[in-house]
């Protein structure tokens, strides 16, 4: 999956990246090319990385993508990355995703959006949450034109028992 590669990249910048611009002073570095561009950066409160692109494909398609992690002064991380195609007959796909751990806990959340040729849509998005002292929430959305939204969650305290999510 392209966004999983972006993130991983992205990410793996971002720890090379604050390094290097810890050494040079904290600085800001950006690159700009014919088909994206990326920055990072890193100071005092942190550090971060982000990068974006498109490019056309060999069937007519476009993929426009982008990603970006950031590092807090306490140690959280958050990264995030997407990718878009659009296709010829007008149809388009997107991917999603984002992670994010600190000193509470942590959140991953995924998705994906079907734009098909005829105007219809389809999508999902599936989240996980856990808090620092155990308790989680898991969710899921999806929405199709033929059963409409639906939408399920589980929560469970630190002793594992299944609890309302308020």
């Amino acid at each position: 999956m392209k966004y999983a590669a972006t993130l991983a990249a992205a990410t793996a910048m971002l720890a090379f990246t604050a390094v290097e611009a810890s050494a040079q002073s904290r600085g800001v570095v950006r690159a700009q090319g014919q088909n994206g561009a990326v920055a990072a950066g890193a100071g005092p409160n942190g550090a971060f990385v982000r990068g974006r692109g498109a490019v056309q494909n060999s069937d007519g398609s476009v993929t426009a993508g982008s990603a970006g992690a950031v590092r807090g002064p306490a140690g959280a991380r958050a990264a995030r990355g997407s990718t878009t195609t659009v296709n010829p007959d007008g149809s388009a796909t997107r991917q999603s995703r984002l992670g994010a751990a600190g000193a509470n806990g942590a959140v991953s959340s995924s998705g994906s959006t079907t734009r098909n040729a005829d105007g219809t849509y389809t999508g999902a998005r599936s989240t996980q949450a856990v808090g620092v002292q155990g308790g989680t929430y898991q969710g899921s959305t999806t929405y199709d034109p033929v059963t409409g939204l639906t939408r399920s969650t589980t929560c469970t305290n630190p002793a594992g028992v299944v609890v309302p999510c308020n």
